[in-house]
């Protein structure tokens, strides 16, 4: 039996074009036909849509970049959303500025234009990118570092990982589909762990100060930045990056995050800025008559975050964290930490999603939509060792200074939160001392965990530590 019919002939005629602005061009050290990649990102594309015209710009992708097709040239002959989709694919290059110094700033423009494309033009981009970075990975397999001296990126593998990092963070409106998973995956399997990047720290302004990091905005209103405190280990911002791409991957929301970097001195990770964005912190602060509202707000989205099934086989238990810093923490013996051990050994294991750093500075409000932050310490677990932090924060440390650096509200505020946030969490179910009595252990061992990072200035984390972990 024959194939099944289907009209063709918008697509055949774009692929001919193709075909004829290509003709007698190399793939760049491929050996092969250029048209050869033109066809892999129509592939790509139809694994997500059979649009005819989206089909259609992927054959298109590269022709007005690439040869002497105009813009006007492709909207006469294919219509005006093929043509803006193939605009939206090209680089701009600056009259008597080399591909080499004139790179980074293309590759920036394109990847801020990405961001802010339409899915149409994101599917016919990752087409492009995915087919780019397949031929990236097998020849990185081949060739090793010798691979970029092929290009023109000034900085070799590190500018070619910055590049494609972001645009997997532009592109994750397509996250779910086959094409960017493998996208995603090749990433990983060529630039595997990344170096952090050297920024100009005169391109950002301060936004926010916590605890352990503060945050600075980038000039160009699109990017952030979070640098940690000298005392918080390498291995947190890296884990942060990572982490963060995994949640969105559940679908959890939360800003894109980008790449490593560094100051020279702090150690952090750039994100996608969230515009005209609040904390429920500031919220609470600048409205204060809307407290008892905003806290329960906050508490409705905890609960769905710790309802929500986690990935285990790439998340880890949040005790495993605890668990290390019982072992590294000194001022307690032997048989003391057993006892530690043990109230962690008689928590039953949960599925569910655990932040890790739970409270009202860590979810973002903007235009009607909130995001979680802050995320290196995500995992799965008991919603308890969420609420902890958070209740050590409001009513165990009650201590104005810190609450108005951390939440910019004073202590009586926040102990008013907690108590709002506890009776919409818990709906009515329990009583403040049986939440209390229920929190106060795992609260504790937040302590513990604060004690073994060398964090010593409040004296009644060892009352509590002594009174719910070992006195018990």
């Amino acid at each position: 039996m024959g194939n099944k019919y289907l009209d063709t002939k918008f697509v055949d005629e774009a692929i001919k074009f193709a075909v004829d602005a290509h003709s007698n061009t190399e793939r760049r050290g491929k050996g092969f036909p250029y048209v050869i990649h033109v066809l892999e990102a129509m592939e790509i594309v139809a694994s997500i849509t059979n649009d005819k015209e989206l089909l259609a710009a992927a054959a298109l992708h590269d022709t007005v970049e690439d040869t002497d097709v105009t813009v006007e040239e492709i909207r006469s002959r294919f219509g005006d959303r093929v043509a803006s989709i193939v605009a939206a694919e090209s680089d701009q290059f600056e009259t008597g500025v080399s591909e080499e110094d004139s790179w980074k700033g293309r590759k920036q423009a394109a990847i801020d234009r990405l961001a802010a494309a339409s899915l149409d033009a994101k599917t016919v981009a990752l087409g492009d990118k995915l087919s780019n970075m397949r031929a990236i990975a097998r020849d990185y397999r081949q060739q090793g570092d010798k691979l970029w001296d092929l290009f023109h990126a000034p900085g070799g593998k590190k500018d070619h990982e910055w590049h494609y990092r972001g645009l997997a963070a532009s592109l994750k409106d397509l996250e779910g589909t086959d094409a960017y998973d493998e996208f995603c995956g090749a990433i990983e399997k060529v630039f595997g762990h990344n170096e952090p990047e050297l920024i100009d720290m005169a391109d950002y302004e301060e936004s926010g100060d916590g605890f352990t990091a503060i945050s600075y905005n980038h000039r160009d209103g699109e990017r952030m930045i979070k640098l940690y405190a000298g005392f918080i280990p390498e291995a947190v911002p890296r884990r942060e990056l990572k982490v963060a791409n995994s949640v969105a991957d559940l679908g959890l929301p939360t800003p894109a995050a980008l790449r490593m970097v560094t100051d020279g001195t702090r150690i952090g990770v750039e994100f996608v800025r969230v515009k005209n964005k609040k904390s429920y912190a500031r919220l609470i602060s600048q409205e204060p008559e809307n407290l008892e509202m905003y806290s329960r707000e906050f508490a409705r989205f905890c609960r769905t975050l710790n309802e929500t099934k986690c990935d285990t086989s790439v998340f880890k238990p949040a005790r495993m964290r605890f668990q290390a810093a019982i072992a590294n923490v000194d001022g307690y013996t032997e048989e003391q930490k057993k006892k530690m051990f043990a109230f962690i050994d008689s928590i039953p294991v949960k599925d569910t999603c655990v932040h890790g750093d739970m409270h009202i500075g860590n979810v973002l409000v903007a235009d009607g939509k909130k995001y979680w932050i802050d995320l290196s310490d995500f995992g799965y677990d008991d919603p308890r060792f969420d609420l902890g932090m958070f209740y050590m924060t409001s009513y165990c440390i009650h201590d104005d200074a810190l609450s108005d650096k951390l939440f910019h509200i004073n202590a009586e505020q926040q102990c008013r939160v907690w108590d709002y946030f506890a009776d919409e969490y818990f709906g009515h179910r329990y009583t403040k001392e049986e939440i209390r009595e229920m929190i106060m252990p795992f609260a504790a061992l937040y302590m513990v965990h604060f004690l073994s990072m060398g964090i010593k200035d409040y004296p009644v984390m060892k009352e509590y530590i002594n009174k719910y972990l070992l006195e018990k």
